[in-house]
């Protein structure tokens, strides 16, 4: 590769691929895939990552706003897209130009919702949001007046039921209490679903198996189960780490841009938190907080150069970090740095990144910025 970019992410589309068929593998047939895309496929690029997913098979898109859809649907993706969150209802007209489905969270959202449709002459695709725990958007069974709210939803004739869902809070964490909770959330949604449908409803596809529950709770798959982190290569969380075989899909690199010596004294960057003890050797790297890589981890933070470990040296900087390099006397400007990924048998993980500085690595993939091209690779 050129380096011809002062830090770019590495975006595998092969390792991508592989995880899609290691995840499909778990579900039946009939059962259907939604890949969750929302911000910006958790950074790695919504629309490329779609449409590789969609041309393996993926059934479904999952994403957080209308302006998300329509963006997939501008790349040229093709299969059903769902909206999470909420779509001002004087949108409704871009949602069924756009063939987007919309989850619908309460009888108010919906009456307006169906007015607009109305109004503008189209019928609105939806998905029926039912909380059954997470305290976040939906129903909420056993709450006395929700099945009446349901069925006033489920008769409006400017709307379309294709689909029920919820969202399990807790089903990646392995210690009771939070199995048991997960199992009631399960029960609560399917018993809301299964009293719609004995007053004559028909829901279409049922789905609540989020990443985690698809791998642990096989009785949730249902119609549908919806993949997010574990396609990207990550676990859910910590207390899932090896319970299911992927492959990263992003790294993140930069070049060096500069290398020089420094005396013992010197001290470097802001604040002046790093002073040598004696000669060192320092590449300054170009990259920094503004690209997303976290402020703290000049505390403890490393990085792969030449196939070595290097520490970070003194506080980052907006646009660059220094490393010390002194164990590592050839490298030189222009040279590739390895923030977070592998270097032949050497890897900087984002689960240990992530901990490292106080996050979860959905925060830390999510937050590499748009000024960092995506650089894709695509080995089948």
């Amino acid at each position: 590769m050129e380096w011809n970019k002062r830090c770019w992410a590495e975006i595998d589309l092969g390792a991508l691929r592989r995880n899609y068929r290691r995840l499909r593998g778990l579900l039946a047939p009939e059962q259907k895939y939604l890949a969750v895309v929302k911000a910006n496929a958790y950074g790695h690029g919504a629309t490329r990552a779609a449409l590789t997913l969609e041309e393996e098979g993926a059934d479904w898109f999952g994403v957080a706003t209308l302006e998300e859809g329509e963006e997939l649907r501008r790349g040229g993706v093709t299969n059903p897209i769902l909206v999470f969150g909420y779509t001002p209802p004087r949108d409704t007209g871009r949602l069924a130009s756009g063939n987007i489905t919309q989850g619908v969270y309460s009888g108010e959202y919906a009456a307006a919702l169906g007015e607009e449709a109305a109004r503008a002459g189209v019928t609105v695709e939806f998905h029926l949001m039912v909380d059954s725990g997470m305290g976040r958007l939906g129903l909420r069974p056993p709450v006395e007046g929700s099945l009446a709210e349901a069925r006033e939803v489920l008769q409006n004739p400017s709307l379309r039921c294709t689909g029920a869902f919820t969202h399990f809070a807790v089903a990646d964490e392995l210690g009771e209490p939070s199995p048991a909770f997960t199992k009631e959330q399960f029960q609560r949604f399917t018993g809301f679903c299964d009293a719609l449908k004995a007053q004559g409803f028909d829901l279409g596809l049922l789905h609540c198996a989020n990443s985690a529950a698809t791998i642990l709770y096989p009785e949730t798959r249902l119609g549908m189960c919806r993949f997010g982190i574990v396609s990207y290569g990550l676990a859910p969380s910590e207390e899932m780490f090896g319970c299911f075989p992927l492959e990263p899909v992003m790294s993140l690199r930069a070049a060096v841009e500069m290398v020089k010596e420094i005396a013992p004294g010197d001290t470097l960057s802001y604040g002046r938190k790093y002073t040598a003890e004696e000669p060192r050797r320092v590449a300054t790297v170009s990259i920094g907080y503004a690209d997303g890589y976290p402020r703290c981890m000049w505390q403890q933070g490393k990085a792969i150069v030449h196939g070595k470990v290097v520490p970070i040296a003194g506080r980052l900087c907006m646009d660059q970090l220094m490393l010390d390099v002194t164990g590592v006397p050839e490298v030189q400007a222009g040279d590739q740095v390895t923030l977070v990924g592998r270097e032949g048998d050497v890897e900087i993980t984002w689960d240990q990144v992530a901990d490292q500085s106080g996050s979860v690595s959905y925060e830390r993939i999510c937050g590499v910025r748009s000024r960092v091209p995506r650089v894709y690779l695509d080995e089948r």
